[in-house]
C-alpha cells in the first residue's frame, strides 16, 4: 500500500522527486525517494485526495458541532463586527464568493491557503467610503519563497471621528468623538502538494471607542485544492477562531464564520466563475456567487467586469448586488466596486494592485514594469504562467 509523505525539488524539474512509503502483506516498512515521472502520477494524485477528503472531513466535523449554535437568533452578538467586512475590490465585485478563489494577495483574508499559489510579491491598498461618514481601509503584502512557502500581513482599519456626545436631551451636541477598530495579522500557507495547500492567521484585534479600548487575539485557517477539471479549485476557511472582545465589564465573542468555495474557469484565462457557501455564527447560513470576465487587450494590458450576488443581505433595494471591475497595465493593477445598502447608502471601494519582480523560485531581474517586454507579465491572475 501506498502512503504520501511528502516532495522536494532538487536542481532541475526532471529531478523532483516525492518520498513514499510502501508496505506489502508480511513485509516492512519501505521509505524511499521515486522519481517526479512516477509520484506526480497516481500516487501524487492519491496524496492529494486522501489530505483534501480528511480536511474536509474535519471541517464536517467542525461544522456539525457549531451548528447549533449558528444561526439569525444569535444576530448582534458578536464583537468587532468590522472583521466581517470583507477586503478587497475584486472579491467585493464578485459578490464576496471568493473562499474557492483565492488566487491572489486578497486570499490574506478570505482563504490564507492561497497565498501559497503566488509566483511572485504582492502588494495591495484599498479605501472604502461606507455610509454616515465611516471609511474602510486595508493593505496587505505577501512574500512567496523559495521552499519555505508564503509569508503576508495585513493591516484593515474601520474609523470614524464624527461621532456625537450628549449628555442630555439637546439640539447641539457636547462635542464629536471617535471611534477606531483594528485588525494585524500575519499568515503563512504552504503547499502541501502541488494541487493542496495549507494556510493560517494569527491576529491582533484593537477596538478603540472614544477613551476605552479593548483587544483580542484570533487564528484564522484555510485549505485548498486544485483539480484539473476546468479549472476547478475548492477551498475553506475557518475566521476569527479566538478570544472575547472585552469593554469595560462587557465581553463578546468574535464573529467565527466557516466558509466553503469553489471557484470554476467555463473559458480557461477569461471566464471565472464561483460560489461560496457561508455560515456565520450571528446570522443565517448564505449563499454567494460571482464572476469574472477578463480579457487582454495586449501583452501588458487588460481589463476586468465583475458581477456578484450574496443571499443573506439584511438591506432593502438592490440587496445583495454588487459590481465592479479592474484595469491591468502590466504589474498594476486598479480595481473598483460598488456595493449597495439600500436606503443606508452605496459603498465603493478602490484598490491598488502590485506585483514585484520575479519570486526568489523564478528568474532574476525586473521590478515593477519592466522595460524588457519579454519579461513584462500582466498582472492579471489567469494571464500568468
Amino acid at each position: 500500500m501506498l502512503y504520501c509523505i511528502g516532495h522536494k525539488k532538487a536542481s532541475s524539474p526532471r529531478q523532483v522527486v516525492s518520498r513514499v512509503e510502501t508496505r506489502g502483506p508480511g513485509t516492512l516498512l519501505q521509505r524511499r525517494w521515486i522519481p517526479a515521472l512516477h509520484a506526480t502520477g497516481r500516487a501524487r494524485r492519491k496524496c492529494g485526495v486522501r489530505a483534501f477528503a480528511g480536511m474536509t472531513v474535519g471541517m464536517l466535523v467542525l461544522l456539525s458541532s457549531f451548528a447549533g449554535a449558528f444561526g439569525k437568533s444569535d444576530a448582534g452578538t458578536s464583537g468587532a463586527v468590522f472583521l466581517k467586512i470583507g477586503p478587497g475590490a475584486r472579491p467585493a465585485g464578485m459578490g464576496e464568493a471568493f473562499t474557492g478563489v483565492a488566487d491572489d494577495i486578497h486570499a490574506i483574508y478570505w482563504n490564507p491557503a492561497g497565498l501559497a499559489k503566488l509566483k511572485h510579491p504582492e502588494l495591495t491598498g484599498m479605501h472604502m467610503q461606507w455610509f454616515q461618514n465611516v471609511s474602510y481601509e486595508f493593505a496587505a503584502f505577501a512574500y512567496p519563497t523559495q521552499t519555505r512557502g508564503t509569508w503576508g500581513f495585513a493591516v484593515t482599519n474601520l474609523h470614524t471621528d464624527d461621532i456625537e456626545r450628549r449628555t442630555e436631551d439637546t439640539d447641539a451636541p457636547l462635542e464629536r468623538f471617535g471611534a477606531s477598530d483594528s485588525a494585524y495579522w500575519l499568515s503563512y500557507a504552504y503547499p502541501v502538494t502541488d494541487r493542496l495547500s495549507l494556510g493560517a492567521n494569527v491576529k491582533h484585534i484593537r477596538l478603540s471607542l472614544d477613551s476605552v479600548h479593548a483587544n483580542a487575539y484570533a487564528i484564522d485557517g484555510g485549505i485548498t485544492y486544485d483539480t484539473d477539471w476546468h479549472g476547478l479549485r475548492l477551498g475553506s476557511s475557518l475566521q476569527n477562531v479566538g478570544t472575547q472582545v472585552k469593554f469595560v465589564s462587557e465581553s463578546d465573542p468574535l464573529p467565527l464564520t466557516i466558509r466553503m468555495g469553489a471557484s470554476l474557469q467555463p473559458i480557461p484565462k477569461k471566464l471565472l466563475l464561483s460560489m461560496d457557501v457561508l455560515i456565520p455564527r450571528d446570522h443565517d447560513i448564505g449563499l454567494a456567487v460571482g464572476g469574472e470576465y477578463r480579457h487582454a487587450v495586449s501583452k501588458s494590458m487588460g481589463y476586468s467586469v465583475r458581477a456578484g450576488y450574496r443571499s443573506d443581505s439584511d438591506v432593502s433595494g438592490f440587496a445583495g448586488v454588487s459590481a465592479g471591475g479592474g484595469l491591468e497595465i502590466g504589474r498594476v493593477g486598479f480595481d473598483f466596486a460598488w456595493v449597495p445598502f439600500g436606503d443606508l447608502g452605496n459603498s465603493y471601494r478602490y484598490a491598488m494592485h502590485v506585483k514585484f519582480g520575479p519570486a526568489p523560485n523564478e528568474k532574476k531581474g525586473g521590478g515593477i514594469l519592466e522595460n524588457s517586454s519579454q519579461e513584462f507579465e500582466p498582472s492579471l491572475s489567469f494571464l500568468t504562467d
